[in-house]
């Protein structure tokens, strides 16, 4: 490929990464006027209680079972769990551990910052099937999920030579987040407008993550 061809392949994927980002965060903000526009009575919108009702009439046993521990695979112990054991391993320490380890630092960072600015309260916990606290939007398993299995989906299909364990692998860990958000929404502890916006600011976050990343780690990786 000709040089001059590299240059406008790489335009035109910074192009296409800047028009995601843009309706990502138009999206966000528009969630967070949303929420925020009924801040001083925190009034819940009909499409919250419309939606969070259908999701909670599908309550039963065998669900539960499921979602539970699919709500868990986002919990901070869960992240740092699989950070630590990348990071343990010289062989997955500079590929996978150290992008997700930062990833997941600044997601944490930014989500906490945003929820102790917006304050929206959890619903009634009469409805939580889980302990939960803190505030309600937005929605941190969503939003880290949404950046720590998207960006481990990346790595593992651009670093891993089985071609089809690393399309399997990576097919799953990005249907691990919907699965994640959903899994909030039914256990009672997040409106629809926590997860969505959850989901919106994982994208940012992990759209400006991939374009540092590929201009500042790759150099590294080279070089390794």
């Amino acid at each position: 490929m000709k040089k001059s061809d590299v240059i406008q392949l790489k335009s035109k994927k910074t192009t296409a990464n800047v028009i995601c980002l843009l309706i990502f965060l138009m999206g966000f903000l528009t969630i967070v006027y949303f929420v925020a526009s009924s801040a001083p009575e925190w009034q819940v919108s009909n499409f919250d209680t419309s939606l969070r009702d259908a999701i909670l009439g599908l309550r039963c046993g065998f669900l539960s079972a499921i979602l539970i521990p699919i709500t868990y695979s986002a919990n901070w112990e869960t992240i740092t769990f699989l950070c630590i054991i990348t990071l343990f391993f010289k062989r997955t320490r500079m590929k996978y551990g150290i992008p997700l380890s930062i990833a997941a630092i600044c997601a944490t960072l930014v989500q906490t910052y945003i929820k102790q600015l917006v304050q929206r309260p959890r619903p009634d916990a009469a409805s939580f099937l889980i302990e939960q606290g803190g505030y309600s939007f937005p929605s941190a398993h969503s939003s880290t999920s949404l950046v720590f299995y998207f960006l481990m989906a990346y790595l593992i299909w651009r670093y891993m030579k089985n071609r089809k364990m690393a399309q399997t692998i990576s097919v799953a860990c990005c249907c691990l987040p919907l699965l994640i958000g959903f899994s909030r929404i039914y256990l009672g502890v997040h409106y629809p407008t926590d997860v969505l916006g959850g989901w919106l600011l994982g994208g940012i976050l992990l759209i400006v993550f991939l374009m540092v990343y590929e201009k500042w780690f790759k150099v590294v990786y080279l070089v390794n």
